[in-house]
């Protein structure tokens, strides 16, 4: 009745976790993939990855697994921890992703001096979180900030008529909005 009592289809869980810059977020990623080499690191936007390879050249001498979203297919990432190098500015891209990937729960690190946040005034907030004592490397996790993300990818779909891809997420703004 109502489908009150069915279970939601395809539903993903996004952990977000937001670094104060971006070279403090490289820094996160490097070390958790030296916990878990195994990791499988997915970047939505060429140059991004470009970037990962980089950092990854300079901090470790391992190859480290990682992918373009739009090259990776499920059978690459079953029964790997998967992380996310950033978001993609459209929710519904996501999502159609994850699900073909099989994916339940994903984390994405991001940080507010990306052009996705900066779309949303994030330096305000970068400078009330350093005002309150937080430290260029820390991170932060809650519901309520992943919420927040969700609504802005949102905001952003409803603008987009047809979405032109692009390089990089700040070409990808440019281009799009």
């Amino acid at each position: 009745m109502f489908n009150l009592f069915k279970k939601k289809e395809g539903k993903v869980k996004v952990i977000d976790k937001i670094w104060m810059s971006q070279e403090a977020k490289w820094n996160g990623i490097v070390s958790l993939w030296k916990k878990n080499p195994g990791m499988v690191i997915i970047s939505w936007f060429d140059s991004t990855l470009r970037q990962l390879e980089l950092v990854f050249a300079r901090e470790t001498i391992s190859p480290a697994s990682l992918f373009s979203a739009r090259a990776i297919h499920s059978s690459q990432i079953a029964g790997k921890n998967v992380i996310f190098a950033e978001h993609h500015p459209m929710r519904k891209k996501e999502l159609e992703a994850f699900n073909q990937w099989h994916l339940s729960e994903i984390i994405v690190h991001s940080a507010l001096d990306e052009p996705f946040f900066k779309h949303f005034g994030s330096d305000k907030i970068a400078e009330m979180m350093k005002q309150l004592g937080m430290k260029e490397d820390s991170m932060i996790e809650h519901s309520m900030i992943s919420s927040a993300i969700q609504n802005a990818q949102e905001k952003i779909e409803k603008k987009v008529v047809t979405e032109q891809s692009a390089p990089s997420q700040q070409e990808w703004i440019e281009r799009n909005l």
